[in-house]
């Protein structure tokens, strides 16, 4: 099994949406929650499902005659993950770029602005609540 890939290929996305969403999937239940949105053969999803699988980003257990399979990682915790990898690979490892561009080019919206108010004033207060910890040692 190799490393967690950190980016998923639209096909990929489709897939695991489906699987985070379920929990654990047969590629019966994945072809029947997929044929709506694209119409794919049994034998493709069968196919990436083990690809998913070799990448990481899935496991199985044999269940009688079906593979049940599981994300590795929950959905929050590989977009994390992502998003680590995209902020050390293009923003110098610092939020503070990745925010920054951002608001450079028009992309926080005021709702957007309001929620990282919000943010950084509960940072503060968790900042000075482990500082009066630390004193108290």
């Amino acid at each position: 099994m190799s490393e967690i890939p950190q980016r998923l290929t639209e096909l990929e996305s489709l897939l695991m949406n489906i699987v985070w969403e379920l929990g654990e999937v047969t590629v019966r239940d994945v072809h029947k929650r997929i044929k709506p949105i694209r119409d794919l053969a049994y034998t493709t999803v069968l196919t990436m499902m083990g690809v998913m699988e070799r990448k990481g980003l899935v496991t199985h257990q044999k269940r009688g005659r079906a593979n049940v399979y599981r994300a590795r990682l929950s959905k929050q915790a590989f977009g994390a993950m992502s998003a680590k990898q995209i902020v050390d690979s293009y923003f110098q490892g610092r939020v503070r770029n990745l925010v920054l561009h951002f608001a450079d080019h028009g992309d926080l919206g005021h709702d957007d602005i309001a929620a990282l108010e919000r943010v950084i004033e509960e940072a503060k207060a968790r900042q000075v609540s482990h500082a009066d910890d630390s004193e108290r040692d």
